[in-house]
């Protein structure tokens, strides 16, 4: 993976869980009537998810960089 490609991605990524987070807030928000529990917990589970996924998927996009950065020695 070359340098410009883990840039792109991390930025993507990134991108793309801010997207789901602030979706995720206007769509509790807007209290569709399948949620039967709390605004509050809707929006914590929400934030939660979008931060586990940045970090899961962030540290596996800088395994696979480093792992060939190093290999291009």
């Amino acid at each position: 993976m070359s340098d410009k490609i883990f840039e792109v991605s991390l930025c993507t990524l990134a991108a793309a869980t801010l997207v789901w987070i602030v979706g995720g807030i206007v769509l509790a928000a807007m209290g569709y009537p399948w949620a039967d529990v709390g605004i509050g917990l809707l929006i914590f589970l929400t934030i939660l998810m979008g931060i586990v996924v940045l970090i899961v998927g962030g540290s596996a996009l800088l395994y696979f960089w480093g792992k060939n950065y190093t290999a291009r020695g």
